[in-house]
């Protein structure tokens, strides 16, 4: 899996598709399947680490749910603080909304997409399809390490590609606000 920040572009490039969408409710939404692998890590270390939340089942019920919440509360304060951006317009941009829902739930549907090639265990349609049974399309190619490594550099190049791109003054809120 690429590292959770590497879920970005593809909630950037999501909300470039189309306006309407919500960019901190993709970020977030892409983020949260990855809260259940340190859980994981320490309760459960002889589990998987990729579990209801890497499904979609999980994506979109549980999954959405924290994402609403995580943007609501947590978003604007983190990136404010940390970014710098205007703290009115994050929470604005951060108000609960049909369109923040969505959001958030496309995020965690796309990061399950995102890992779904470089995986040995996938989760994505329990609990109908035994996770052993879906073995990401890059392993058997590749092997787990290097389909995960051809992955995390193109996310890299495609995450230096937007700051490149949006390079100017108002580069932090173009990039945490999608703002023009």
């Amino acid at each position: 899996m690429p590292v959770t920040p590497l879920h970005y572009p593809v909630g950037f490039a999501l909300s470039e598709s189309s306006r309407r969408l919500s960019l901190p409710g993709l970020i977030v939404g892409s983020f949260i399947p990855d809260l259940e692998v340190p859980i994981m890590w320490i309760l459960f270390p002889s589990l998987p680490d990729h579990l209801v939340l890497h499904s979609l089942v999980g994506a979109l019920t549980l999954g959405a749910l924290a994402a609403v919440i995580l943007t609501r509360f947590l978003y604007a304060p983190a990136i404010s603080t940390v970014f710098g951006v205007d703290r009115e317009r994050l929470n604005e941009a951060c108000r609960v909304t049909p369109t923040l829902v969505l959001s958030c739930m496309l995020g965690a549907v796309f990061h399950i997409a995102l890992d779904i090639p470089m995986h040995p265990y996938n989760p994505v349609l329990w609990p109908w399809v035994n996770p052993f049974e879906i073995v990401g399309v890059l392993v058997p190619l590749m092997g787990f390490s290097g389909a995960n490594l051809l992955l995390s550099v193109t996310m890299v190049v495609f995450g230096m590609t937007i700051l490149i791109l949006y390079m100017n003054e108002n580069l932090w809120e173009r990039i945490w606000l999608g703002d023009s």
